[in-house]
């Protein structure tokens, strides 16, 4: 005899919950728009208002939404750096540099691909151009600090090409963290090679990308990774 499946319960204030957000993501509520009170949406869903706090309380803390006191609910323009950029900031992960590098090499690598597979960006890549060539003046000049904020930015454009929002989205949500690493790592490369080193490496990157070139990408991004379970 088959057995019965159990009978899924689902709790209030999930439910309401995911009406809520639907009513936010089909664009009835719009970023900066006032919802109704708690007693108008707790009436209108026919629950309690604690089972509605349980779920307003859910979306506040996940930046969709935010109560203002003495004014109301508001929704937020959601992103995932309202998410995520505390959580890295603060490392609550207890990742080290390693695994955060991993994550960054991979995510990058992702990118790149999609930049790839994407028609062709011209003027993405002239941008691209433009930003390593002030790079290699900054090496030139011993201008640490225009090198580490034009390298994020290089790679950040790169992200961009991807045209994938959520990679882009996760990517500013952990600027800091990604600056960081960038950083660390170049310094790193300059205690054990010139630093030209670091303008061929991105100049490979940049040709890759210039000639649709998946393998190349893969093979760089490979290095990367090699090169750092070497050192560590």
């Amino acid at each position: 005899m088959m057995a019965l499946k159990k009978v899924q319960r689902t709790c209030v204030s999930d439910q309401a919950y995911d009406i809520l957000v639907k009513k936010i993501t089909n664009g009835e509520w719009k970023a900066g728009e006032k919802i109704p009170s708690e007693i108008e949406l707790a009436k209108q869903l026919g629950i309690s208002r604690v089972s509605l706090k349980i779920a307003l309380q859910k979306l506040n803390t996940l930046g969709v939404t935010e109560t203002r006191v003495g004014e109301g609910t508001f929704v937020c323009d959601f992103s995932l750096k309202s998410l995520f950029s505390e959580l890295f900031r603060s490392n609550i992960f207890g990742l080290d540099h390693n695994k955060i590098n991993e994550f960054r090499v991979l995510i990058e690598y992702c990118a790149m691909r999609l930049a790839v597979l994407n028609p062709p960006n011209p003027a993405a890549l002239a941008r691209l151009n433009e930003v390593l060539a002030s790079m290699a003046e900054s090496v030139q000049s011993g201008d640490d600090d225009t090198y580490h904020n034009l390298h994020y930015n290089f790679h950040r454009l790169i992200c961009e090409m991807g045209k994938n929002e959520l990679f882009l989205q996760l990517y500013d949500s952990i600027s800091e963290v990604m600056y960081d690493t960038l950083r660390a790592n170049s310094e790193m490369t300059w205690n054990h090679f010139p630093r030209s080193e670091s303008i061929q490496h991105h100049r490979e990157l940049l040709e890759a990308l210039e000639q649709r070139d998946l393998a190349r990408l893969t093979k760089v991004q490979d290095d990367l990774l090699l090169d750092q379970y070497l050192r560590s």
